[in-house]
Order: structure tokens, then C-alpha cells, then sequence
């Protein structure tokens, strides 16, 4: 089951959070071989995302399910890393850049964290309501 956790984010401004992926006895889960995906959507199971990250790369702009977005010029996911991109086993750091965060509709979106291994595993690490601010 997902973690449930409301971000609040600023448009034309960067954004990051980090989070720590733990076993039951609190030991970090080696990330090693593991992909994973950081969508923003206007509402929950949109037919296609506002934003979508995943390892080193970040698309955004997306106008409809066929459409394949627009290519940020930085931002992605990393995982086992810390906060400021070093490593930590466990550690999942989304980031995204001024332009893809000012692409967002101020109000209320939705994002979730999947992490996937190859077709056999997929998994919702955390899932929440995104407050996007104006600038």
C-alpha cells in the first residue's frame, strides 16, 4: 500500500523531494536494477500525465494519451542517493526544473511514485495531492 503524503509546489521555481525506501526492519532496499516513474495528473488514472519523470529524464507538455510531451532540459530520478545526489541505498530523488514545474495548472494535481523491476514488479511507493502555487 502507498504512502499517502500532499506536496505543495511553486510554478517557474525548481522542485525536489527525497524519500528513503525501507524494508519492514528498517533496512534500505538496494535500488540497484530498479526503474521508477514521478507522474503529476490532473486527476488520479488521468489517460496521460502533466508531468513524467523517471531515471534522468523528464517530460512534460503532454496534450492528449498519444502525445509524447516535451523533453525538460534537466531534472529526472536517482535512485539509491541522498538528498543532494551522493550516494545512500534507498534513496529516491525526484527533481524537476523551473520550466516543466511553470508547465503545471495552478490548483490541485495529483502525483504518485512507482518503482518498478523489469515486468515483474511494480509498486506505488507514494501517492498524494500536489498543491501547485503560482509563482
Amino acid at each position: 500500500m502507498a504512502a499517502q503524503y500532499d506536496l505543495n509546489l511553486n510554478k517557474n521555481s525548481s522542485f525536489s523531494t527525497w524519500i528513503q525506501f525501507l524494508q519492514d526492519d528498517n533496512t534500505p532496499v538496494d535500488l540497484s536494477g530498479y526503474s521508477a516513474k514521478f507522474k503529476i495528473e490532473r486527476y488520479k488514472n488521468a489517460d496521460y500525465p502533466l508531468v513524467l519523470a523517471e531515471l534522468a529524464e523528464v517530460r512534460y507538455g503532454y496534450t492528449g494519451p498519444s502525445s509524447t510531451g516535451i523533453l525538460a532540459t534537466s531534472g529526472g530520478i536517482q535512485l539509491n542517493t541522498n538528498y543532494t545526489g551522493s550516494g545512500l541505498t534507498g534513496g529516491i530523488l525526484v527533481e524537476l526544473n523551473k520550466t516543466t514545474t511553470n508547465s503545471l495548472p495552478v490548483g490541485k494535481q495529483f502525483y504518485n511514485l512507482t518503482l518498478e523491476l523489469g515486468e515483474s514488479y511494480s509498486e506505488v511507493l507514494l501517492e498524494g495531492r500536489m498543491d501547485v502555487k503560482p509563482e
